[in-house]
């Protein structure tokens, strides 16, 4: 005998089809593309008000990009 809760989360499996995995991860993506891009203006910003490199942001605009390119690589030669 199951308890009723772990009944409905059962039920979920159900709703979370295939196009609500592929919603997270689209949304996730482009997430991550705005989240990098936000960080690039804001170097900008240092780099063209302040006259000053924020080493901290470019080191996490690298980091963002060789994960996005890795898992894309990784994801490619795995399918």
């Amino acid at each position: 005998m199951t308890h009723a809760l772990l009944n409905r989360i059962l039920l979920l499996d159900h709703v979370a089809d295939e196009r609500f995995r592929e919603h997270g991860r689209r949304s996730t993506s482009t997430a991550a593309v705005v989240g990098t891009l936000t960080v690039f203006a804001l170097l900008e910003y240092h780099l063209l008000v302040e006259h000053s490199v924020s080493w901290d942001l470019v080191i996490v605009i690298y980091a963002m990009g060789a994960t996005k390119v890795a898992l894309m690589l990784w994801h490619r030669f795995r399918n």
